[in-house]
């Protein structure tokens, strides 16, 4: 799996926190409103002359777990289980994670993990519940933090985990970036990030995007390059 870095420098005449986000996977239909967590943020990041890193491997996960209220922009979600899982290939199936209940939460059973057929695809399929007692479940793709040395698993998009379904999850490489300091694995909506950065690794053997932030607090495009 590649390591991929996103390098932040920032220009502008003030002190900044970045933070990261994964852009939403491409999924089946059944997963009706998909959310984007945060992933990550920097430490404070100096003015003029200051570089923000994000660093991490492209290793997928299924996250699941329940919220004491519905999903919506500002809840920050925290994960009850996490399972990793591959993506399907010419060479290998997608891994198909069942989500059931246990004691009034959602887990994955991984004594009975799946598979099929799908590139690209990983599988969450949940199991027969009352959607009344269950209405704040959750699934989605988490990755792990995109700080070196940091193992925690961070959701990065999630959506309500309703009974009897299939889903189909196709993680994408792309990546954004913005100024702020919302915790991990908090919902954002984009609307209110005012600007950001767009980083396409899609199709790409590039391993390292830079962008610059500059005094307009506009993000130049990505530059992209090889850790050599």
């Amino acid at each position: 799996m590649a390591t991929v870095k996103i390098i932040v420098k920032n220009k502008s005449s003030a002190n900044q926190q970045f933070q990261i986000f994964n852009d939403r996977p491409a999924y089946s239909t059944s997963v009706g409103e998909a959310w984007i967590n945060v992933w990550g943020r920097s430490p404070g990041i100096g003015a003029k002359n200051g570089t923000a890193q994000f660093q991490f491997v492209e290793e997928m996960f299924a996250v699941c777990g329940m919220n004491p209220e519905p999903l919506g922009t500002g809840l920050v979600v925290s994960t009850a289980d996490t399972q990793p899982v591959k993506l399907g290939t010419d060479k290998q199936e997608a891994t198909d994670v069942p989500l059931i209940t246990d004691h009034g939460g959602v887990v994955f059973d991984a004594a009975n993990i799946k598979s099929f057929k799908k590139d690209g695809s990983f599988g969450i399929s949940s199991g027969t519940y009352n959607m009344d007692q269950y209405k704040n479940a959750f699934c989605g793709l988490g990755r792990r933090s995109p700080f070196p040395g940091q193992q925690d698993i961070v959701p990065v998009s999630v959506w309500q985990a309703k009974p009897g379904q299939k889903y189909q999850i196709t993680p994408k490489r792309v990546y954004y970036i913005s100024t702020g300091s919302f915790v991990e694995g908090r919902i954002v909506d984009f609307a209110q990030l005012g600007a950001y950065a767009t980083i396409d690794f899609t199709g790409r053997t590039e391993t390292i995007a830079t962008v610059e932030l500059d005094n307009t607090l506009s993000y130049s495009a990505p530059v992209y390059s090889f850790d050599n």
